[in-house]
């Protein structure tokens, strides 16, 4: 059985940090869909009756800015209060915070590229980095272990529509992984919080690699009985495009207009990939993958 809960509630109260991706304004709209998600659901399954994704087999899907978001409302998230933590605890940087030093930058990059990037900025070295790694994540993991059961309201929701794009695909029997730099006890503490229990049964994760096409990449060695041409990568990042040209399979993004976190632009830079901006332009994607 798959469980796709309802998602949490969102905060009315506007983000104060400039790189926030969303306005007030659209996590207001969020809201103001999921309120009607009864409706949402019955027109998209009607519009939908004669679309089928014969040419798909697997769909894998990022994470952050893809399946969920998270209320800011002005809180660190146990994720960034672990690996400020653990930077702190390691390499002794006091008041380490990656968000303040990476900004909107850290958009796209992996949990291993995104403590790397920081500390680099900070002048340590990929050496001294590389030297300690182990230690810095077992820090990590032993701040998240110690504190998860207290994260009451950790602030991650579902974007909207993603949980009926998800059914359909269940319904026509294709095999739904994740590609996501979470590590991968994060990422599936994000999704079960938002309600996606026992949906994803494959993938490459944080543990994997540092970067993203490598993760892609082992996650395809995981599913190797899957031809390439018959794979897709849901994201909502360039890095999300590129990692997918490179791993020759295709690519859906979600842009900034539906819950991601780039503008339609930014994506189409890549020059790869489909992009929309809703989850609920099924057609499109249909078409794309025809």
């Amino acid at each position: 059985m798959y469980g796709f809960g309802i998602p949490q509630k969102l905060s009315a109260a506007a983000p104060q940090n400039l790189w926030f991706p969303w306005s007030l304004e659209s996590v207001l709209d969020a809201k103001r869909t999921l309120l009607v998600d009864q409706r949402v659901s019955v027109r998209y399954y009607v519009n939908m009756r004669d679309r089928s994704f014969t040419n798909l087999s697997l769909a894998f899907f990022d994470v952050d800015g893809t399946l969920v978001r998270r209320d800011y409302s002005g809180n660190l998230s146990l994720k960034t209060r672990a690996f400020n933590f653990a930077a702190e605890t390691v390499f002794g940087l006091k008041g380490f915070d990656y968000t303040k030093i990476l900004g909107r930058g850290i958009f796209g990059l992996t949990d291993r590229s995104i403590i790397k990037t920081t500390l680099s900025r900070l002048s340590i070295s990929e050496s001294e980095y590389y030297a300690r790694e182990d230690e810095l994540f077992l820090a990590i993991d032993d701040y998240f272990e110690k504190h998860v059961s207290h994260e009451n309201d950790a602030g991650y929701y579902q974007i909207p529509g993603v949980a009926d794009f998800l059914k359909l695909l269940l319904s026509e029997n294709i095999r739904v992984g994740l590609v996501t730099g979470n590590i991968k006890k994060h990422a599936l503490w994000k999704l079960e919080i938002c309600g996606f229990d026992n949906v994803f049964t494959t993938g490459g994760y944080g543990e994997d690699a540092e970067l993203r096409s490598h993760i892609m990449r082992a996650a395809l060695e995981r599913n190797s009985d899957i031809p390439l041409d018959r794979i897709c990568h849901f994201g909502d990042s360039p890095a999300d495009l590129i990692a997918a040209q490179e791993c020759q399979v295709r690519a859906v993004a979600i842009s900034s207009l539906g819950g991601g976190t780039h503008d339609r632009a930014e994506l189409a830079a890549t020059g790869y990939g489909l992009i929309i901006d809703s989850w609920l332009e099924s057609a499109s994607i249909g078409s794309y993958l025809a």
